[in-house]
């Protein structure tokens, strides 16, 4: 797979891809049936990609690129403009660092993890990396007086 994207008129995913037989690059139209307004996208991508028809050609594409494209859809058949979807899709997979992950039901907990595991795997440094150091140390400035906690204080004293 080398691009995937979404054509509304008709709703369709659309793939580009190298045919390493023949060596060509080659277009494939999914059409994209009984989708609408309601429809989960993550179940509608997981459905397309385990497709058989189709699944040997999504095999480079990520369920969450096909989540995307489908959300991108959905809002499109709600009336927003791409941009509109665009940004409530950012919205949904940015992680806020003061939500209380507690209060969240499972499902969409697992998606928060599913979001902070893909973007520490793209943050990771490896070993094979151009720009990869062995035990970096970093020295943070203290501006101002540490603070000491009573559970901390407490904590020495059982010891």
């Amino acid at each position: 797979a080398q691009k995937c994207g979404v054509c509304f008129q008709p709703p369709s995913i659309i793939l580009i891809y190298k045919d390493n037989s023949q060596d060509k690059t080659r277009q494939r139209i999914m059409p994209i049936r009984n989708f609408s307004t309601f429809s989960d996208c993550s179940r509608a991508a997981e459905e397309l990609k385990n497709n058989p028809r189709h699944k040997a050609y999504l095999e480079g594409v990520s369920l969450r690129q096909l989540q995307k494209l489908y959300s991108l859809l959905r809002g499109h058949l709600k009336g927003q403009s791409l941009a509109e979807s665009l940004q409530k899709f950012r919205q949904e997979e940015t992680i806020d660092p003061e939500e209380d992950m507690n209060k969240l039901d499972d499902k969409e907990l697992a998606k928060r993890k599913s979001i902070m595991d893909e973007l520490f795997e793209k943050n990771r440094k490896k070993k094979d990396d151009p720009d990869f150091v062995y035990n970096v140390e970093v020295e943070f400035p203290q501006d101002e007086q540490l603070e000491s906690c009573g559970w901390d204080i407490e904590s020495d004293e059982e010891i």
